[in-house]
């Protein structure tokens, strides 16, 4: 197990190197000059010419791309061209708000994706499971911008109530907390829910027709027993792996949930930066969110032991 995450860790490197460097030229070939972006369409060539020696972005791409790589690994991500801060102390305080947004999001992805999908596939047939997979292909058929603007528009036209535009801390007012941060993660999870939903009937009709299943039911042992204890820990596993890949979706789909419902998260940061060509903060938060994938990848495979004792790592 500890060689096998050994060997996980040193590939993250090559990994990573490859998604910021394509990342870095790709930006550097999209339309738009940073310098007349930050200082504006009044400012003299000289100031933009000045403006691009300060941040070095009249330098080749692969020696900005060594100098940036010198800097991380001193622990800088660099200085926004744009907002004049530091990337590192952005981030810091903008994933606060991404990662409670995910985290709900997350929950809600479980509490609705798993049950349904266990008793849907449990209860083939019925109109529970008729609802299921109606839900869950609504659910996979409806853009997550437009359930948004339907949450924020339909409960204002019928009764008034918009969400709270401020942020209150969540010990500081968790229920106002709530309010703010329930709507969009609910719309964020509305897809990931579905297809979970989704992959979890499925497995669980697989399981149901192994031998060990009809075993345990000749054997006396209740429902409920059978499906907690065998139809559902060995339905998980393909579960577990889909579940890994919405939760890197969750952060793909926070860019734009959190522009509709203008929350300050690292979702709303990165949009702004591309729009604006801030090359430091998008090589930024694309190194974070790099890191973060490689690392959700490697506890999806892990967990995989924890829920077969039959699978080995070597």
């Amino acid at each position: 197990m500890t060689n096998y995450i050994i060997r996980r860790l040193l590939l993250l490197i090559p990994v990573v190197i490859i998604i910021t460097f394509g990342v870095t030229s790709l930006m550097r070939v999209v339309p738009g000059d940073p310098a007349t972006l930050a200082l504006g369409q009044q400012a003299s060539e000289e100031d933009r010419e000045r403006f691009r020696e300060q941040y070095h972005l009249d330098d080749p791409l692969v020696v900005q791309y060594a100098r940036w790589w010198g800097d991380v690994a001193r622990g800088d991500l660099g200085t926004s061209v744009r907002q004049r801060t530091d990337v590192t102390a952005e981030l810091r305080r903008r994933l606060p708000v991404t990662l409670e947004m995910l985290v709900l999001a997350v929950g809600f992805t479980v509490v609705l994706g798993i049950p349904a999908g266990v008793v849907a596939g449990i209860r083939r047939g019925s109109v529970f499971d008729y609802g299921v997979r109606l839900v869950s292909i609504a659910g996979l058929s409806i853009p997550s911008f437009w359930l948004a603007l339907l949450f924020l528009t339909l409960p204002f036209i019928w009764f008034g109530y918009q969400p709270p535009l401020d942020r209150p801390g969540l010990f500081e007012d968790p229920l106002r907390n709530l309010e703010r941060f329930w709507m969009p993660s609910f719309v964020l999870a509305v897809g990931a829910a579905a297809g979970v939903m989704r992959i979890t009937r499925s497995a669980v009709l697989d399981v149901l027709r192994n031998d060990f299943v009809r075993t345990a039911y000749a054997k006396g042992l209740n429902e409920r027993v059978v499906v907690i204890r065998h139809v559902a820990r060995n339905a998980m596993i393909p579960v577990v792996t889909l579940f890994g890949l919405q939760i890197v979706g969750l952060f793909g789909g926070a860019v734009i949930i959190e522009q509709i419902f203008t929350l300050p998260g690292v979702g709303r940061l990165f949009l702004t930066s591309l729009i604006n060509r801030d090359y430091p903060m998008i090589q930024g938060i694309v190194l974070f969110l790099a890191v973060v994938f490689m690392t959700i990848n490697l506890l999806v495979d892990l967990t995989y032991a924890a829920i077969d004792p039959r699978i080995r790592y070597s």
